[in-house]
């Protein structure tokens, strides 16, 4: 696997490119990058950001994409469809909060999957879960 010299993390782990409602990877590819790097290194979440390079704010910002994701695929593509359909053209932020609102029911299985490293250790407060 080619290796990205700068923050020597794979290539296939460095997406700078602008994230849209129309293409979620980008957001994807940074949470996953970031804990990749956690895992596989064994540091702290602040390093693991340092390394690849993201900011605190745009993983915290998207992270209920993310963690619905991997949680629960099918529901995450069904919530990612009934806002683009309710909505038309949906914002990343309409779709973040829909996903948040659907992380509510999963909350235990959410700080498990964190203490077993397979999520990053945000732990937000209640009013994470509902949707603004």
């Amino acid at each position: 696997m080619k290796i990205n010299s700068k923050f020597d993390v794979p290539f296939c782990f460095y997406y700078t490119g602008l994230v849209k409602a129309s293409n979620l990877e980008g957001i994807h590819e940074r949470y996953m990058g970031t804990l990749s790097i956690m895992n596989e290194k064994g540091c702290s979440l602040a390093e693991a950001m340092r390394i690849f390079d993201v900011a605190r704010n745009t993983l915290r910002d998207f992270i209920g994409i993310c963690e619905l994701k991997i949680v629960d695929s099918s529901k995450y593509e069904r919530v990612v469809q009934s806002v683009k359909e309710a909505t038309g053209k949906a914002s990343v932020k309409v779709i973040e909060s829909y996903c948040r609102e659907a992380l509510g029911e999963y909350r235990a299985q959410t700080n498990r999957l964190k203490s077993e490293k397979k999520l990053l250790p945000f732990y937000p407060k209640d009013g994470f879960y509902i949707r603004k």
